[in-house]
């Protein structure tokens, strides 16, 4: 029995650090699994609502969805850091949720939103000045490589309808950086109960909702089980439950890697967009989701 107490000891410890240690890569590529498909989802779901409506019910749906959780397991419902909650819930909840549905329509070209992920340069600039991040060589390689790539995969110079759909995506991607930095700084600020944050900044995102209510059409929505069920994968799957495992991750990843490594998103998009929508992608388009592989490795190796 001695003997066997600590082999089954070693073992434990063994499983336990395999988890630990693989688990946030398994989140991670789940986390992009899914976030890649809401592009397929949001572009098929906008064709049954407007813009302001879909923002308004997939934002509603997985601000509660967070909240509910938080009520659900029982935590404390007093605000921890609330003008911090604050800054991150008008951020990313409210004013990222309303540019990148914005992009999605403005343009004539779908993958006009691709640009949000211009992200992951924008969360290593803010790393480098509001968390003292390091920016390597392999780092600044990684942004000539990811940006060559995402250029080629958008091919701005083919959009038609105007420099606004990229400047609204572009300023999406600002802002899910700024959300990600100012979120990562809360938490290095000392203990923090990241369900509690979650569902605060959720909360506080809704409540400029009410002053877009002029501009939505809730009678024009075409109802429908594939509507319904979009909308419930928009809001409770990549909204909510995305929020929740990203936070988790940053907490545990350096936010510029991770960042960074959120480019395979839009390659992703553009794979599934391919086989669900028929949207195939060009020689320059794949040579762009080379590049940003390219930019994946080198950050990687920082």
């Amino acid at each position: 029995m001695s003997t066997l107490n600590p082999a089954r000891r070693l073992a434990a410890n063994l499983a336990t650090l395999s988890t630990s240690r693989w688990l946030p890569y398994a989140l991670f590529a789940g986390l992009v699994t899914m976030w890649a498909y809401n592009y397929v989802v949001m572009k098929v779901t906008l064709q049954a609502a407007t813009p302001i409506t879909h923002l308004i019910i997939r934002t509603t749906i997985g601000s509660l969805t967070l909240f509910g959780v938080l009520l659900a397991r029982g935590h404390s419902l007093r605000p921890q850091r609330l003008g911090e909650a604050a800054k991150v819930g008008l951020t990313t909840t409210f004013a990222y949720g309303l540019t990148v549905t914005l992009a999605l329509v403005a343009g004539a070209a779908g993958r006009t939103s691709v640009l949000v992920f211009t992200m992951p340069f924008w969360v290593a600039l803010l790393s480098r000045w509001l968390l003292a991040e390091p920016f390597t060589a392999n780092a600044r390689r990684a942004l000539v490589a990811g940006f060559a790539g995402l250029m080629l995969i958008v091919a701005p110079w083919q959009l038609h309808g105007g420099v606004l759909p990229m400047l609204l995506a572009v300023l999406a991607g600002f802002l899910w950086a700024l959300g990600s930095v100012l979120t990562k700084k809360t938490a290095q600020q000392g203990q923090l109960d990241s369900l509690n944050f979650s569902g605060w900044q959720a909360l506080i995102g809704l409540a400029p909702l009410p002053l877009l209510l002029p501009f939505a059409d809730f009678a024009a929505i075409h109802w429908s089980p594939a509507f319904v069920l979009g909308m419930v994968y928009s809001g409770v799957f990549s909204s909510a439950v995305g929020w929740l495992a990203w936070l988790w991750l940053l907490r545990r990843l350096p936010a510029s890697t991770l960042s960074f490594n959120a480019l395979v998103i839009p390659v992703l998009a553009v794979a599934m967009a391919a086989t669900s929508l028929g949207e195939w992608p060009g020689s320059g388009e794949l040579l762009g989701m080379l590049l940003i592989g390219m930019g994946i490795v080198l950050i990687a190796r920082r």
